[in-house]
């Protein structure tokens, strides 16, 4: 079976008719047809039905090829017609094309008819699909053009001015929309074709000027975040602005963030006090284990300055420098439960009374357990004794099963530990230290951790 056409054939020739449908069959299409022979037989076929293609012969009694065009015109139906004729001069079918014919072929010369229709059919398609991006472009742009001028965000395209060597050295206005002119206070059309250094003089002017320069001669986007400043702090307004090249031009959205930067400054000043009381109850802790025993308290705030060292040669994120900061000072704030005559044992100790001294990391957990902070004091101070291999105490955690935090604290418990007097032995010397540090990295300890408390020591002069 042959492909589908729907052919309208304006033809008073019956013979004619069925040699051009012969023809077309012979090029492999099962065509649906109907025929007409004058202007209104013809408006009624192209009102009741969908044609692929009209198929019109020159000079009908009736009606004649011109006719036909013309009348196809006023319909505004974008469908293909070709000139069939049996005698037809040059002029004549220029004249026909010209006034939108899509093609003319010779009667005697049908074997083109269905390369012709073949032609014409894919430009049509062509067409179609040209006109629908078409038509969607312009609705996505009208929709845009709505969402901008209604929308709560500033939208506004710069065009940049370039100076005889291509240098950005301005911008001129193309377009703001309402939310941007009342944050301006400007009129948007007034301000078409406009001077960025013209409408912002001052500092705020210089620095817009660079990011967008930035944009302009790099072709990347930008966002970055800045504060209109009113009169007073309280009518000042914080954007976010994302800047991105779009052809010539480039197009600025302003977000005003005002509301979420007001909540984080306060936020802030939330945590900042926190911080502080909660610091200041550390230090009650420290003070508390400095009147029991004075060792343990020296202990606790070295290798707590250490640690601290260690995770800012790591480059940790702030907020891990803080716990250490803050579990530091108090990581052996279990011995508060050791008998102090155990901790202060001038000779070596017992495995019972050695067996006491390790529960002070459970127990000094079990005191953290309940203290609301945003870092896991209680967690990191269970786990100080633990080390890489599972050897360590009170759980036998290993690898990655061990904080970060801890690991640190480990590494950092050591060295002040076998660096400093102890009441049973003298000081074994920073030298010492590190050798251990460096016998047993990626064993007992980790191989990052152990690296930058090495490098401190070794490379850059830090001293407990």
């Amino acid at each position: 079976m042959g492909k589908p056409l729907r052919v309208l054939l304006v033809e008073d020739s019956e013979d004619d008719v069925l040699l051009t449908i012969r023809e077309i069959k012979k090029g492999g299409y099962d065509p649906v047809f109907v025929r007409v022979e004058d202007a209104g037989a013809m408006r009624t076929a192209l009102q009741e039905k969908t044609w692929d293609v009209i198929l019109c012969d020159y000079q009908m009694p009736q009606f004649d090829g011109l006719a036909a065009i013309s009348l196809l015109k006023k319909t505004r139906s974008d469908i293909p017609l070709i000139i069939l004729s049996g005698a037809i001069g040059e002029d004549t079918a220029v004249e026909c094309m010209r006034l939108g014919a899509h093609d003319y072929i010779m009667k005697d010369k049908l074997a083109r008819l269905v390369p012709a229709i073949e032609r014409e059919l894919k430009e049509a398609e062509s067409r179609r699909k040209r006109r629908q991006a078409e038509e969607a472009l312009r609705e996505n742009e009208e929709r845009f053009r709505v969402a901008q001028e209604v929308s709560p965000d500033g939208f506004t395209i710069l065009s940049p001015v370039r100076d005889a060597n291509g240098r950005v050295v301005d911008f001129t206005w193309v377009y703001e929309n309402a939310t941007v002119a009342s944050w301006n206070g400007t009129d948007p059309e007034a301000v078409v074709g406009k001077r960025l250094l013209e409408l912002f003089p001052g500092h705020a002017g210089t620095q817009f000027m660079k990011a967008y320069q930035l944009v302009a001669e790099t072709g990347e986007q930008i966002v970055f975040e800045d504060e209109y400043r009113g009169e007073t702090i309280a009518n000042s307004t914080w954007l976010r602005i994302i800047v991105v090249p779009t052809g010539h031009d480039i197009a600025i959205l302003a977000q005003d963030i005002t509301t979420r930067k007001r909540a984080e400054e306060e936020l802030q000043r939330t945590l900042e006090s926190l911080r502080k009381s909660f610091g200041a109850t550390i230090q009650v802790m420290v003070s508390a284990i400095e009147v029991r025993d004075p060792y343990t308290a020296g202990h606790q705030t070295r290798s707590a300055g250490l640690a601290r060292a260690i995770a800012t040669e790591m480059g940790l994120p702030q907020e891990k420098i803080e716990a250490i900061r803050m579990a530091g000072p108090i990581h052996d704030i279990g011995k508060l439960s050791v008998p102090a005559e155990i901790l202060s044992k001038p000779t070596q100790l017992t495995n019972i009374e050695f067996s006491l001294i390790k529960e002070h990391a459970r127990t000094g957990s079990e005191m953290l357990k309940d203290v609301e902070s945003p870092w896991p004091l209680a967690e990191i101070v269970y786990q100080h004794h633990e080390r890489m291999d599972g050897s360590g105490y009170p759980r036998s955690l290993k690898g990655d099963a061990i904080l970060m935090e801890a690991r640190i604290l480990a590494v950092a418990d050591v060295v002040e530990s076998m660096a400093s007097h102890r009441p049973y032995r003298p000081s074994l010397g920073i030298d010492a230290a590190l050798e251990e540090i460096e016998k047993n990295k990626g064993i007992l300890y980790d191989n990052a951790v152990a690296d930058a408390c090495l490098r401190l020591f070794r490379e850059k002069g830090f001293q407990l």
